[in-house]
């Protein structure tokens, strides 16, 4: 399997100069990841609101499920692809 890591540490380690709010904004308005909302289990009535990654974005890493919300997804991205999805977060910044 493929390592993966967090936007958050990629872009921390590859020191690309972005949040990583407004580089999940970028990779929303490219269709790499979408903003979902699964039904609270503690709040009848309230939504809650996560990431995942598109079928397009799927070519740059997975959807991993979050241990303590069962149905809700982490985006975790492969380390050897971060080069090509870091420039094309950065060309959108311009």
């Amino acid at each position: 399997m493929e390592k993966t890591e967090s936007l958050t540490n990629l872009l921390k380690d590859n020191k690309v100069e972005i949040s990583t709010v407004k580089a999940n904004k970028i990779l929303v308005s490219l269709g790499l990841l979408a903003e979902k909302e699964r039904p609270s289990s503690k709040y009848a009535g309230k939504m809650k609101k996560y990431k995942a990654l598109t079928e397009q974005g799927l070519q740059y890493g997975v959807n991993v499920e979050n241990p303590s919300s069962p149905g809700q997804t982490t985006p975790h991205y492969f380390s050897d692809t971060f080069a090509e999805l870091s420039a094309l977060i950065q060309r959108e910044m311009k």
